[in-house]
């Protein structure tokens, strides 16, 4: 994925959301996008699915320009993973299958959702009915089931935005261990505020006002004097 000279503004807004932001991620590289809330973080995953394109520059995915891809090459392509998860009225079993264009099996299903700690819902089995009409699910389990969507999908690249908000220090430690081996031999662009395990990342990037301050690797950058990123881990 190559960014380059990126500024994007949202219709019918003044304030820019991003501006001139340039930055290479490799195939395979695992990239953890940091800053506080209003930032600028969740819209560039927005802008990496296309689901709005930028005022200015470019975005290059596999040496092309990210508009000549179709939405549905895009899809099988990449696992977005956004705060809030949709949860579909129909089965347990379908709203996890909708992860995967290939059957996933029963078993798998059990198995990812006893790893999220949504073990519970499989008290009625998979055919569970979720939604208008069936069992509602909290905030946590919805991002519980967000996360076991994307346990279960094999594209190669993979965003998260914010997938461990909410969840204990704890949960939040096993859950993205789950996801960093899941994502071994995958690209994965991960949105955080917080800064658990930010260490085992090849790149952290942070953005604060609109635009991209610092990025390196957590040793360069826990080792800049002065430094944003290191400021951030000192105060917290």
């Amino acid at each position: 994925i190559e960014i380059t000279d990126l500024s994007f503004t949202y219709p019918e807004r003044e304030t820019i959301a991003l501006k001139e932001i340039n930055l290479t991620i490799s195939k395979g590289k695992k990239v953890a996008i940091l800053g506080k809330t209003g930032s600028g973080k969740s819209t560039l995953l927005q802008l990496l699915v296309r689901n709005y394109n930028p005022t200015q520059g470019e975005i290059l995915l596999a040496g092309q320009q990210l508009s000549v891809y179709t939405e549905s090459c895009l899809r099988e392509q990449i696992c977005f993973l956004t705060q809030r998860v949709h949860t579909f009225s129909d089965t347990l079993r379908n709203n996890l299958q909708i992860a995967n264009k290939t059957q996933i099996t029963d078993e798998k299903m059990r198995e990812v959702l006893c790893q999220v700690g949504l073990d519970k819902l499989l008290e009625q089995d998979l055919n569970l009915w979720l939604g208008d009409g069936g069992r509602p699910l909290s905030g946590g389990e919805q991002r519980r089931l967000g996360l076991a969507r994307v346990l279960l999908n094999d594209a190669p690249i993979l965003l998260l935005d914010e997938p461990t908000e909410g969840l204990d220090r704890e949960t939040e430690r096993k859950i993205l261990a789950m996801i960093l081996k899941h994502c071994e031999n995958k690209t994965l662009v991960m949105v955080t505020h917080r800064l658990t395990a930010l260490e085992q990342f090849d790149q952290i990037c942070v953005i604060d006002d609109s635009n991209l301050v610092e990025q390196g690797s957590y040793q360069d950058l826990i080792n800049k004097q002065q430094g944003f990123f290191k400021g951030l881990v000192e105060r917290i």
